[in-house]
């Protein structure tokens, strides 16, 4: 989708990020405002589809263009589609400027009425998407806007980090968001320009988690709920939203040590982690839920033989914490014990 200045809408108010998101917001704001660019990252639930979108209405005024795409798992396959996304509603305005042999490289592409491949046009291909964003930014400055990077199919990651490698002082900015579960965002940075700010955002503490729940109207909630849907979602702030709507929504309240419920919405996001392990080893994993340290040893006593095997394979898929220094094992998010809780 493509923004010009005089359509875009202004800046909406953004209680929900401002809480636990103050520094974080002013860090990437200012490196937008150098003329830099962002790229926000963190773990699914976040916030970083909020933050990224309140980043381009705040900021997004200063840009004569604004080029968006948001790319989707199940559409990562398709060729070209984030660059159509991009580029589709400005297509008309640059290919007049283009070398014949870029233009059409480009058009075949993003209108898939011709043979266009990275392989066979690859220079032609790459030089026309730099050529393109050139031609933009004589006009004023463009910002790109990028969100879930991670499912970017291969071709436009591949020409985007191209041109964003040879922008130079040209004035284009890139605003992108990555869903990554650790530190391993910098495998993306090569699809941003040199002077890329990374932003990771953590986890809200349990004030900002009340405040969180608070303004979205799940009051009131007794301190020891408040504490129990921070513990659970980990200070994740889609996580404890979806929790507090689930006790909103329950006819009663769960008695103090009760596990709280796990909406739907949550219980698919752990499930189709837990699908991929044997029964046995989720047996494994719901004996581990139940305990408050537990350990291999307390594990084979509990008659669960294959434990080492069993953990390690859960530890595979992220659903365990890797820390060999710590005698008890420890689930990488409260969710997913209270998910296993959920479905025993």
């Amino acid at each position: 989708m493509t923004v010009r200045r005089d359509f875009q809408e202004p800046p909406r108010s953004r209680p929900d990020l401002v809480i636990g998101r103050e520094e974080l917001f002013t860090s990437a704001r200012e490196q937008l405002g150098r003329g830099g660019s962002v790229l926000l990252h963190g773990p699914a639930g976040i916030g970083k589809s909020t933050v990224l979108r309140a980043l381009a209405a705040d900021y997004g005024g200063a840009a004569r263009t604004v080029l968006r795409c948001s790319a989707t798992e199940s559409e990562s396959h398709l060729p070209f589609l984030a660059l159509a996304d991009l580029f589709g509603l400005v297509l008309e305005d640059v290919s007049g400027a283009l070398p014949g042999a870029q233009r059409t490289a480009l058009e075949s592409a993003l209108t898939g009425r011709g043979e266009s491949t990275l392989q066979r046009d690859g220079l032609a291909l790459r030089l026309a998407v730099l050529s393109a964003l050139r031609v933009l930014a004589a006009k004023g400055p463009v910002l790109v806007v990028a969100d879930d990077l991670q499912w970017l199919d291969a071709a436009s990651a591949e020409l985007l980090g191209f041109a964003a490698r040879r922008l130079g002082d040209t004035p284009v900015q890139m605003l992108c968001a990555v869903r990554t579960e650790g530190q391993e965002y910098d495998r993306h940075l090569p699809a941003s320009p040199p002077d890329t700010l990374a932003v990771r955002l953590g986890p809200l503490n349990r004030t900002q988690v009340s405040a969180l729940l608070d303004h979205r109207g799940y009051t009131p909630l007794s301190r020891s709920t408040i504490r129990d849907i921070h513990r659970t979602s980990g200070g994740n702030p889609l996580f404890a939203l979806e929790l507090g709507r689930a006790l909103a929504e329950s006819p009663a309240r769960p008695r103090p040590g009760e596990p709280l419920p796990v909406p739907t919405s949550l219980r698919a996001l752990v499930l189709s982690r837990l699908e991929m392990l044997s029964d046995e080893a989720r047996r494994t994993l719901l004996v581990a839920s139940a305990g408050a340290r537990p350990t291999l040893a307390l594990l084979h006593a509990a008659g669960r033989e294959h434990a080492e095997a069993e953990t390690a394979r859960a530890a595979a898929l992220g659903l365990l914490a890797t820390d060999p220094e710590a005698p008890a094992l420890r689930f990488a998010h409260p969710l997913i014990s209270a998910a296993l809780y959920a479905e025993a």
